[in-house]
């Protein structure tokens, strides 16, 4: 247990290391020997738990996704109420911002490189695709229920999430809504969702 424990620990300080090597040179900019360097290991224990930059990436990359799809289950969106979509679409946008402040150096690292990189952007499609899918069957089952207006969902499914990444990018790039960051996603989702919306019929 304790030789498991301290595999752990060491692993977890090379993540640590490539964190601050990706934020200083990019994920292009970075090697092995400078993960090495900043994690204070030798070179062998590195290969002991990667044996790439990439597989490096993947591991933090991994990290996120898992907070993320912890989330989405827990939202069980099949059983959501049928009343509550405004809320239930805030709820979800600022569970993601959790996540992303919880992972902010490397939610950084893709939103400054995914468009560059390929193997970022196909790490981080599944992703997109996983929150759109989430966001229509709210919009679906809104429209069945006769709550919201027939719409193409599909096409607002795209609008949220991609604003979403938009407010994100400014949220974390450039400061913007530090203080008010909740406040503004629920704004936007209420932009939204006015716009389809039909009145109260209780």
């Amino acid at each position: 247990m304790r030789q498991e424990k301290r595999k752990e620990l060491t692993r977890e300080k090379i993540l640590q290391a490539a964190k601050q090597v990706f934020a200083q040179k990019g994920y292009a900019g970075t090697s092995i020997a400078e993960v090495v360097k900043k994690s204070k290991l030798a070179r062998g224990t590195f290969y002991l738990h990667f044996q790439s930059v990439e597989q490096v990436l993947n591991a933090l990359l991994q990290e996120i996704f898992i907070d993320i799809q912890r989330y989405l289950t827990d939202m069980q969106v099949e059983a959501l109420d049928h009343k509550n979509f405004k809320l239930q679409l805030g709820t979800l946008a600022k569970s993601l911002l959790s996540v992303f402040q919880n992972h902010k150096d490397t939610v950084i690292l893709l939103l400054t490189t995914m468009n560059s990189e390929p193997k970022i952007r196909t790490q981080t499609v599944w992703f997109q695709e996983l929150m759109q899918a989430s966001i229509r069957v709210m919009l679906d089952r809104g429209v069945a229920s006769g709550r919201l207006k027939k719409f193409d969902t599909e096409l607002m499914s795209f609008l949220v999430s991609g604003g979403l990444r938009e407010v994100l990018s400014q949220w974390l790039l450039y400061g913007r809504y530090n203080k008010d960051i909740e406040a503004k996603v629920d704004e936007m989702i209420g932009i939204y969702m006015n716009g389809v919306e039909l009145a109260d019929q209780d």
